[in-house]
């Protein structure tokens, strides 16, 4: 009596076979892979441009220092609706500042500082500059602590500083709104209804998030004090000494801020104190979260499109039960009719994660070609584990089907119409 033989399918042609399944019903695919590709996309996008962002963010704040801190009312990096506890602060003020510098022996340099973030106006010559000019009300420290260098001219003096002299250093936007022919040193600008003198122009300093660091006017703190007030807008930065650390001077600082605001043992500070590691970490935990909740959508959308997969493969075993009888009929093995539908599964996820890649790649590609404003660190990682993840997928949710398949009565089979 002879056997029938059932011939083992290679991996390829099981591939084959998925692909012709795949191809026989296009849109079907389509709308079941979708999750898997919103999914892969959202993975891939975020991590290259949460990667390019704290890389800028990372360089920006490696410009401070190790051996600078900064001494403000409010956080600078902080996610709360609760504003009102720290506006009822006390305000800085330059006494303050004052105390630091005479007070505290592991400091070197204090730079009081005003900046007006809502944009003003600079005029000179019959030209004039858009409504986004930052105006920095600072003294004549202010360029050493910040780590900024002159390209032109030189420093505020501490004397223009104390008397308010209608003097200003500008960035290079502003130089080449108004001055953009010939030297711009001892040239007049106008700015609200008052007069600057330049006599220093800071070397460039770039864009960061499409926003330019060039586009300012420092001016002496004493000339902002004839017209403004200080508020709440002062911040102190600090530089320290060379043969100290920065935990001695701050610590020096702290102490001598809660005996300034007087302050109780029991009380909390009523101030905050950043250095370029504690800046990082506040932006690290921000951006983290944010990542984490997108990435959260992302895992949704996966598992919504695993949910798609394993339904529509439990449809190509209703479909195709017949087909599975006549395989088991010529001696096919569970394991084989397993492999078949498995491999289905995870080539169609895979496609998924495939489709993904290739819309995120393209996505990247016109994020960085029209526009610097959102930057973007494209590496092999986040496409290894976006796609690891797609596979993962189709394995996972194509078990189901898939024993489902193998399981199926031949003889019954055989009957399904």
């Amino acid at each position: 009596m002879s056997k029938t033989v059932h011939r083992k399918i290679s991996l390829m042609e099981n591939i084959k076979v998925a692909l012709r399944a795949i191809a026989a019903g296009k849109l079907r695919a389509i709308l079941t892979s979708l999750g898997i590709i919103i999914g892969t996309t959202t993975v891939i996008t975020m991590m290259s441009v949460v990667g390019g962002v704290n890389s800028i963010v990372e360089k920006e704040f490696s410009r401070l220092g190790t051996n600078v801190f900064t001494l403000t009312k409010y956080p600078a990096i902080t996610i709360t609706f609760d504003w009102n506890k720290f506006r009822k602060r006390k305000n800085l003020t330059l006494e303050d500042a004052e105390a630091i510098q005479r007070a505290c022996p592991a400091v070197d340099l204090v730079s009081p500082m005003i900046y007006q973030w809502r944009g003003d106006t600079v005029r000179a010559e019959g030209r004039k500059t858009d409504p986004d000019v930052e105006v920095a009300a600072t003294t004549e420290s202010y360029l050493a602590v910040s780590g900024y260098d002159l390209d032109l001219g030189r420093n505020l003096t501490k004397q223009e500083v104390l008397s308010g002299t209608g003097v200003c250093i500008i960035g290079y936007d502003v130089l080449e709104e108004v001055f953009p022919y010939g030297n711009p040193l001892n040239r007049v600008l106008k700015l609200r209804s008052d007069r600057y003198r330049v006599i220093g122009v800071v070397e460039r300093q770039g864009s960061m998030f499409g926003q330019s660091r060039d586009n300012f006017v420092a001016i002496p703190i004493g000339a902002y004090l004839r017209k403004w007030k200080v508020d709440d807008d002062l911040q102190v930065m600090i530089k320290v000494k060379k043969d100290q650390t920065l935990a001695t001077a701050m610590e020096e600082v702290r102490a001598l801020m809660r005996v300034r605001h007087k302050l109780k043992l029991t009380e909390k500070d009523d101030f905050e104190m950043d250095t370029r590691e504690s800046l990082m970490r506040s932006y690290s935990s921000l951006t983290g979260s944010i990542f984490f909740a997108a990435i959260g959508i992302a895992m949704i959308s996966l598992l919504v499109g695993g949910i798609g997969i394993m339904n529509i493969m439990l449809v190509s075993v209703r479909e195709r039960t017949r087909e599975i009888g006549v395989r088991k009929a010529l001696g096919a093995r569970k394991r084989d009719i397993s492999r078949q539908f498995l491999i289905e599964s995870v080539t169609l996820s895979s496609l998924g994660g495939l489709t993904g890649v290739l819309l995120s790649v393209g996505g990247l590609y016109l994020i960085t070609q029209l526009t610097d404003a959102l930057p973007v660190n494209f590496s092999l990682s986040p496409v290894i584990l976006a796609v690891g993840f797609s596979f993962g997928v189709g394995v996972f949710f194509g078990v189901y089907p898939a024993r489902k398949a193998a399981g199926l009565d031949p003889i019954e089979s055989l009957r399904y119409e």
